[in-house]
């Protein structure tokens, strides 16, 4: 027995080993879009919990956080996953990379979309949507239970009993159903049309990666990378090359750069005066901030130009 454990104990190991290359961060940090790339994720993991933070008044940051509990649930996981992608770019391993950023964005646009359902649900009807007969069809079942909900309460639903409503719930709405959704609630804007949305987001190029398309897997990057030859590309010692590096954050920029907007869209209609007062200023200072004009958040970037155009 004390064998086998053993056995296995180095098995692990070895796992640990193959999938914990050493990595040069003086070659990663020589990437044109390196800086770019970190400003993007930086910026990701930081403003959603600035947002919150920015309110003063201690009730009504309890108000927006239970308003957000949803997405903040979806946020924290969306985090992982893009941690994890960038980290695997890092390591050489881009197929898993691109999967990674796929699951981030699916995430990250079911948890507003999520949030927005349940709220679109409340009495006061201070941010009902219309919904597709699409999205009628799959989540029937879960807007009757927010009816009723509704009907017995007058709070707002709080995360622990909304995601106790969904956790066994199939959940059947395809990404594009969902994306157009999102824009014909005008959670895209600037951008309002479907095909430019998705082309941007790189989803077409994602999916290539999920479904692990031939054309997609490392080694036959590699092989290409030299010149078709593919002894080469398969007892190469690093998997690392520079020009998929700079591709893959290009593109992840792209993707955080969608998802933000989105992110942005629906908090500034979810947080009215009433339950939020600091996010005009938070955006006016937000604008600012320099990490955008690296990161290339164009997005982003004109709609918090619209948005403060419009106040």
């Amino acid at each position: 027995m004390e064998e086998n454990k053993e056995q296995y104990q180095s098995i692990a190991e070895s796992i640990i080993q193959i999938s914990t290359p050493n990595i040069d961060m003086k070659s990663l940090s020589a990437i044109d879009n390196f800086e770019r790339g970190i400003d993007a994720f930086s910026l990701y993991n930081s403003v959603y919990l600035e947002i919150i933070a920015y309110e003063e008044d201690v009730v009504k940051q309890e108000q927006a956080a239970t308003l957000l509990g949803s997405f903040n649930h979806h946020h924290l996981e969306s985090q992982k996953i893009l941690t994890n992608s960038i980290y695997q770019s890092f390591c050489g391993n881009y197929n898993i990379a691109y999967s990674l950023l796929r699951s981030f964005i699916e995430c990250h646009l079911r948890g507003v979309f999520l949030n927005q359902l349940a709220l679109s649900q409340h009495d006061s009807g201070l941010w009902k949507v219309s919904l597709s007969s699409a999205v009628q069809e799959s989540y029937g079942g879960l807007i009757n239970d927010l009816k009723n909900y509704r009907a017995n309460r007058d709070k707002i639903l709080d995360n622990a009993q909304f995601l106790d409503m969904i956790s066994g719930l199939k959940q059947e709405l395809s990404f594009s159903d969902l994306l157009k959704e999102l824009i014909s609630w005008e959670l895209t804007n600037p951008e309002k049309n479907y095909h430019n949305f998705r082309n941007y987001s790189r989803y077409g190029k994602l999916s290539g990666y999920a479904h692990s398309e031939e054309k997609t897997h490392d080694i036959s990057r590699l092989k290409k990378y030299f010149g078709n030859d593919e002894q080469k590309a398969i007892i190469s010692e690093s998997l690392f090359v520079p020009q998929l590096s700079k591709e893959y954050l290009s593109d992840m920029c792209c993707v955080v750069d969608s998802s933000m907007v989105v992110m942005f869209n629906f908090i500034s209609r979810v947080l009215t005066f009433d339950f939020y007062s600091g996010f005009d200023e938070f955006i006016t200072d937000l604008k600012e901030d320099s990490r955008f004009t690296s990161a290339h958040l164009n997005y982003c970037t004109k709609w918090m130009s619209l948005y403060l155009e419009s106040d």
